[in-house]
This record gives C-alpha cells, sequence and structure tokens, in this order.
C-alpha cells in the first residue's frame, strides 16, 4: 500500500477544494441574494438552491479525514461520520419544520448536518486541519479528482433538484412527502452509502480480481437489499399510518413506485460506479449519473400535474433505470453478468410486496404485523427457492462478523 499522503499534500487538498467550493457557493449566492433582486427578480427554487450549496465549502473541509478513513478502512469512523451528518439534518428539518420554513427547512439542514459531520471526523481521524494555498502537491490529482467532485456534486444535487422541483410545482406538502418516502428507505440509502464507501478503497486494491469481486459485491448486495425494500413497500400504508398518521398517507405512492430505485442504486449503480472509480475512470459514471437526473428531473415536473406522488415515485425509476442501462453498457462483462442477480433479488421482492399489498388488512398496528409477517415469509420462502446460493453467502458473511465481533 502506497504511504500515508503527506501533511502538505493534505493540506493543499483542503485548500484547493476550498477555493473550488466557495467560488461556488459565494457566487450563486452573490447572484440569488444580490443581482436578482437587484434586477426586481425572485426564484425560491434559487434561493433552496443556494442555502443548500452553503455546505459545500463544509464537505471541502472533511474530505480530507473522511479520505484519510477510507484509505485505512476504518469504516466504523465513516460510519460516525455518516450518522452525526444525517442526525444534524432531521433535527434541523424537524426544527425548521416546526417553525413553518416549508422547503427551507430541507435545503437548510443540508448545511447543517454537515457542519455536525466535520465537527465528528475532526475529533475522531487524525488529519490536517489547516489550508494550503500552494497547490503544486495537489496538481497531478487534479484531473482525476475533479472528476470525482463532479461525480459527488450530481449526487448531492439528485435529492436537492426533486425537493426544489417537487416543491416550485406542488407545493411543500408534496416536497414533505418526498423527503419522508426517502426516510422510509433509510436502510438501502445507508447500505448504498456504506457500499461506496467499502467498495472503491477494496476495489482498488483488487487488481486481476476487481471484475469478479465486484459481481459478487453486485449479487450479494442485492439480495441484503431485497427483504427491507419488500417490507417496507409491502407494509406501506399501515406503517406510516401507526408510526406517522394518516396526514403522511401520500408518501406511501412514492415508495411504491420508486422501490425500484433504490434497489437499483443500492445494489448496482454504487457498485459499478465504485469500480469504474477504482480504475480511474470516472467518465462512464459522470454520464450515467447526468442523464439520471436529466430523465427524472424532466419527468418529475412533466407527471406532477396529473399523477401527484405516484408521478414522483415513476420519475426516480425511470430515471435510475436509464443510469444503470448506461453502467452496464459500459462496464466490464464479468461485472454486467453480476446484474443477473439483481434482476432475480427484486422480482422476489416485487412478488413478496404484492403480497402484502394485496393482503386485506386494516391500516393500524395489527394489518402491520400481518403485512410484514406475510412479506417476510413470502420472500424467505421465495429466496430459499431462487436464490439460495446468495442466501447461504450472506448467512455465512453473517456469521463471520458475529464471529469477529465476539472475539473483539
Amino acid at each position: 500500500m502506497p504511504s500515508t499522503p503527506s501533511q502538505s499534500l493534505q493540506s493543499s487538498t483542503i485548500g484547493f477544494l476550498l477555493v473550488v467550493t466557495v467560488a461556488v457557493a459565494a457566487g450563486l449566492c452573490a447572484i440569488v441574494f444580490v443581482l436578482v433582486p437587484l434586477l426586481g427578480g425572485s426564484s425560491e427554487v434559487l434561493r433552496v438552491i443556494a442555502i443548500t450549496l452553503l455546505a459545500l465549502p463544509l464537505y471541502a473541509v472533511r474530505a480530507v479525514p473522511m479520505a484519510m478513513m477510507d484509505r485505512e478502512m476504518s469504516f466504523g469512523r465513516v460510519a460516525a461520520v455518516e450518522a452525526a451528518d444525517t442526525i444534524g439534518f432531521n433535527l434541523f428539518a424537524l426544527a425548521a419544520a416546526v417553525a413553518g420554513l416549508g422547503v427551507f427547512s430541507l435545503a437548510g439542514a443540508v448545511p447543517f448536518g454537515a457542519a455536525l459531520g466535520v465537527c465528528m471526523a475532526w475529533s475522531i481521524q487524525p488529519s490536517a486541519r489547516r489550508p494550503s494555498f500552494h497547490f503544486a502537491p495537489v496538481r497531478r490529482l487534479i484531473g482525476f479528482g475533479s472528476k470525482v467532485s463532479v461525480l459527488g456534486v450530481l449526487y448531492l444535487g439528485r435529492d436537492l433538484g426533486f425537493v426544489t422541483i417537487i416543491g416550485a410545482v406542488a407545493g411543500a406538502p408534496v416536497a414533505g412527502f418526498y423527503a419522508m418516502a426517502k426516510r422510509l428507505f433509510s436502510f438501502p440509502t445507508a447500505l448504498a452509502a456504506a457500499v461506496s464507501r467499502v467498495t472503491f478503497p477494496a476495489l482498488s486494491q483488487s487488481d486481476e480480481e476487481r471484475p469478479e469481486r465486484t459481481a459478487r459485491i453486485i449479487a450479494e448486495i442485492g439480495f441484503v437489499c431485497g427483504l427491507p425494500l419488500a417490507l417496507v413497500a409491502g407494509a406501506v400504508q399501515p406503517l406510516i399510518m401507526v408510526i406517522l398518521g394518516s396526514e403522511w398517507l401520500p408518501a406511501a405512492d412514492i415508495v411504491l413506485f420508486g422501490s425500484l430505485s433504490l434497489m437499483l442504486s443500492a445494489a448496482l449503480a454504487s457498485p459499478i460506479n465504485s469500480f469504474f472509480l477504482s480504475e480511474g475512470r470516472p467518465n462512464a459514471a459522470i454520464v450515467a449519473i447526468g442523464l439520471e437526473l436529466t430523465i427524472s428531473f424532466l419527468l418529475v415536473a412533466a407527471l406532477l400535474g396529473s399523477l401527484d406522488e405516484t408521478g414522483v415515485g415513476i420519475a426516480m425509476s425511470v430515471g435510475s433505470l436509464a443510469a444503470v442501462a448506461v453502467l452496464l453498457a459500459t462496464t466490464h462483462p464479468t461485472v454486467r453478468a453480476g446484474a443477473a442477480g439483481v434482476v432475480q433479488t427484486s422480482a422476489i421482492a416485487f412478488v413478496a410486496a404484492a403480497a402484502g399489498q394485496l393482503l386485506p388488512v386494516s391500516d393500524d398496528l395489527v394489518g402491520l404485523i400481518a403485512s410484514l409477517l406475510v412479506v417476510g415469509a413470502v420472500w424467505t420462502v421465495l429466496a430459499a427457492i431462487f436464490a439460495r446460493r446468495e442466501m447461504t453467502q450472506v448467512a455465512g458473511m453473517m456469521r463471520s462478523l458475529v464471529s469477529s465481533w465476539r472475539a473483539g
């Protein structure tokens, strides 16, 4: 493994990222809050975007300690930083929503969560703190790093774009339903982020075995995501009624029609993107996420008026399908072959979720328990018949993790 990056390289990296992100955030804020009002204009969508982009310099500051954690494969520390970010986001969003800030509650939650993430990263990971604006040490990394940064910005812009478009077209309540649907998908979303964190450094050290390892990861992650996605989708109405109340029921349509998007993102997009990055070829990943954003944003704007929340879910899934099609068309044949397992586990999850939806139960605690039991039973039976190999592999992996935990 190469030697630890020097303090000068770490400091120069922070400085370079700060220059870029501060310039972007300050430039947009100047346009939105100074230039546009001077010209007599106003745009709530632009204000939301500008507030969200205040998080960019904070992400720049924590980039080096996060990279060091990834390099050392200290994924427990990575999880702590992500948890701090998520907790901060939810706390701010909830408080701001109660205060009546509407869609701005979600926009302001992004920099607040990022700030808590910075504090956590600095407290648990030794790394350079002060930026250096001597860029010679990072010059050779700028080409690849800029493309990876573009990929990160596009991912950040995906949720932001959905929130702003939904808020502009259908109002803050529907934007809230979208945000709540994403929260109901917390497990596969967190799994996708964890997969990206783990697989990039792991695959970077795999060399000739990289395609085979990526294919195995795809099959295993697809299997692991199948059950929680089926449980949420199959029991979503009683789940929302019991936990959140009837006013949040419209979020169920986003969950039902957007489930495929989460499966594709977690099981296919994240590991294939990591495969491309580990090979130093981020262009395909950038094209894929760019196409996904274009298609999904256009669709959600077109479908909201006629299909409401259902249109949001459809836009999510169609956009993800387009992105995955690009990734599969450009990746290694061995990696592409691994996608067959995701098709199989997606079909199993679909049948199990459909069983829960067709079950004639009331939207109360009894109905929730009954739906979860039926979905879980159908999924287990089908997985034992059609995905026995993946079930055995995941079970063995879980036993190894438990043994390691007990030994530790």
